[in-house]
Parts: C-alpha cells; sequence; structure tokens
C-alpha cells in the first residue's frame, strides 16, 4: 500500500467521523432525547459530553458493566462475548475512565478496520474496487457502530486481518486473530470454515495449514467452558436470548417462520411509528443483502473467481445464524460484517456510470443520518 493510499484512507476516515459527529450533535435539534433502554442515566457518571456518551447507548451499556463488574451479579450480560470488555479493563489504568478507554479502543480499531479492509480487498480485486468498497462500507446506514461503545470495529478488524493472513498463508498468525475473533463474537467461530476453504482452494496439500487455523475454535471453546462453570450451561449466551425480547427464541425458528413473522408485523402492527420504522428497515435491508450475498456467490462460482468464495461464506454463515433465534433484530448492525457485500456493490456500481454511485451514496447516507440520529437520542435502531 503506497503512502498515498495510506493517507486517502485516514482523510476518508477523518470525513467519516467529522460527519458523524456532526450527525450526533446536530441530532437534538431535530428529535428528543427518548432513552428506551436500561440504566441510560449510568452514562452521566462518567463525565463525558453527551456528543461522546451517547456513543454507549443500548448494548454500550452492558459492555462498560462488564468492562467494571465482571459477568457475575447482572442479568443478561452473558450474552456479550468478553474480548471486547477485557481488553476495556486492561487499558482502563491509562485513561481512568472505563467509557473513554472504550471508545478511544473503538475508534482505534475503526480506522484499523478501514485499513485492514482496503488491504484485504486489493488483494483481490485491485485498487479502484478496494477504494470504493471502503466508501461503501464507511457511509453505509449503521456504520456508525464501527465508532460506538461496541466490538463491531475491533471484530472487523479481526476478521479481516485473519483472512489477509490466511490469503498471505501466514497460518499461525490467521489462527491466532482467528481466535481472538471467536473470543469476541459467537459469529466469529465462522472464520474457522471459511478458513478451511481458503486453504482447499489455493493451499490444499499443505495439511498442517488446516491445524494450524483450528485455533480460532479456541476463543469460542473457552467462553462455553466460562460459562458452563460459572451457570451450569455451555451455551448460555444463548439460551437467555429470549430474555431480551423483541420476540427472540432459544428454540431454532427458521428463515421462512422469520420472514412470515414480518410480513404478518406489517399487516397488524399498529401505530406506524419509529418502532415500524425498525422493522421495515430490518426487513428490507436484510432481504436484499441476502438477495445481493447469493447473487455474488453464484456470480463467483459461475466465473470460477473462487478466491471469494471464502468470504462470502463467513457473510453467509454470519448472516442466517442470528435469524435463528426468530427475527431480524439488530440486521443492519450485524450486515457490516457482511464485509462482502460492500465489495460487490463497488464491483457493479464502477462498471456504470458514476451518477448510479452518487444514487447508491446519497440513500444510503440519507439512512445514516436517520439512523444515528435516532440511536444518540435513545431510539432503537439495530
Amino acid at each position: 500500500m503506497s503512502k498515498k493510499e495510506q493517507r486517502n484512507i485516514f482523510y476518508l476516515f477523518l470525513v467519516w467521523l467529522f460527519s458523524l459527529s456532526l450527525i450526533v450533535f446536530l441530532a437534538p435539534f431535530f428529535l428528543t432525547y427518548q432513552a428506551s433502554f436500561p440504566y441510560a442515566p449510568e452514562l452521566s457518571r462518567y463525565g463525558l459530553p453527551d456528543l461522546l456518551s451517547k456513543l454507549a447507548n443500548f448494548d454500550g451499556v452492558h459492555y462498560l458493566t462488564i468492562s467494571e463488574k465482571g459477568y457475575l451479579g447482572t442479568g443478561l450480560i452473558q450474552a456479550f462475548f468478553p474480548l471486547y470488555p477485557l481488553l476495556i479493563k486492561l487499558f482502563n489504568p491509562i485513561f481512568n475512565n472505563y467509557l473513554v478507554t472504550g471508545l478511544v479502543l473503538s475508534h482505534l480499531f475503526a480506522l484499523t478496520s478501514f485499513y485492514a479492509f482496503y488491504a484485504l480487498v486489493k488483494l483481490d480485486f485491485g485498487q479502484k474496487i478496494a477504494w470504493w468498497s471502503l466508501v461503501f462500507l464507511a457511509f453505509f446506514v449503521s456504520s456508525f457502530y464501527l465508532r460506538s461503545f461496541y466490538n463491531e470495529s475491533l471484530f472487523l478488524t479481526l476478521l479481516l486481518t485473519s483472512f489477509w493472513a490466511g490469503k498471505k498463508r501466514y497460518y499461525w498468525l490467521a489462527g491466532i486473530f482467528g481466535l481472538l475473533l471467536s473470543t469476541t463474537r459467537v459469529v466469529g467461530i465462522f472464520i474457522l470454515p471459511s478458513l478451511w476453504l481458503m486453504i482447499y482452494l489455493g493451499d490444499r496439500q499443505n495439511y498442517q495449514a488446516y491445524l494450524k487455523v483450528s485455533l480460532s475454535a479456541l476463543g469460542l471453546l473457552a467462553y462455553m467452558f466460562y460459562l458452563k462453570w460459572q451457570f451450569g450451561d455451555f451455551l448460555y449466551f444463548f439460551t437467555l436470548q429470549e430474555q431480551f425480547g423483541a420476540s427472540r427464541q432459544s428454540s431454532l425458528v427458521s428463515y421462512p417462520q422469520v420472514i412470515y413473522r414480518y410480513l404478518k408485523i406489517f399487516y397488524t402492527v399498529r401505530p406506524i411509528d419509529l418502532k415500524y420504522y425498525a422493522y421495515v428497515q430490518e426487513f428490507l435491508l436484510s432481504i436484499s443483502s441476502l438477495a445481493l450475498l447469493l447473487l455474488a456467490t453464484w456470480q463467483s462460482w459461475k466465473q470460477k473467481a473462487y478466491q471469494a468464495l471464502p468470504y462470502l461464506l463467513f457473510a453467509l454463515l454470519a448472516y442466517f445464524l442470528p435469524t435463528l433465534t426468530g427475527n431480524l433484530s439488530s440486521m443492519p448492525r450485524y450486515l457490516l460484517l457482511c464485509f462482502p457485500l460492500f465489495i460487490y456493490l463497488a464491483s457493479w456500481l464502477t462498471r456504470v456510470k458514476p451518477v448510479y454511485r452518487f444514487l447508491y451514496l446519497t440513500i444510503s447516507l440519507i439512512f445514516l443520518i436517520i439512523n444515528l440520529t435516532l440511536f444518540s437520542q435513545g431510539y432503537w435502531v439495530a
């Protein structure tokens, strides 16, 4: 990666950061703050201005609790995997403020994920598609979660670097990043079959490579054994899902059932309000993204562009796992991790007139503004 490319990525990051900060600053002028999540008053005790403390809305409060107190004594937080709060705990002596520490880490990982994404895409698709993929990621409708008090940017950084290391045949390194990935979120375990597929397609006779990347499973296994030890259930992170509400279930629900539920919601739920908007967004983004992923997979197979299949395998597995709880709640956020979406959008939109790229970015930016305004003012988005 040339110095010019590095500068351009950094400038994009600064524009992205400034734009998101401006939206949060202006949001109170358009929408009254109404915290629709528990423990919202807790955020004020960290002494940060609203411009920053609002970045920990909703699940951010759970990560703060884990960072400060661990997993014992509080319900529901066991659904959140340990690496992100553990890093906050580790680095907190530097800042002596858990919220500041987490936000600093999220911003650093967001910047790192920008560079990692560009570097990985450039390996397979070239400079032009790498750049536009990054632009589409930066201005996706839920990209603000990458700088929020969430583990999205950490997860994306580990995911991309694990794939990059596998691509470069640094298999021990890919396995270590994969281990950290599966300690960050449950869908991180899908890096393992994805790396196996990458090895099979490009280095299939290297049998040691399969073993090296299998380190990826150890993060998830370690957390499962911890949950068994403390709570008597290896899958406690899953079985407590229904306690979150939003029609989540601990029994598995098929994808067609989920679609049927949403169609029923659209027909029966009234009034048509901001919650209804969230339902519609979840549904439309989920359906369109799945269609794009399936089209990309078919195209890659047909054109024998097999280098992208490991990425697509991860994206499809990461897409379907959350739907097994019975709904599409949080899907706009989860789609950030399905990074092949942005690669193939760039691949297709760079082959047409620039006006279509401009149109897509305009629509995406409008919904990014709406979603960040809602999120920062305490309304559920994802």
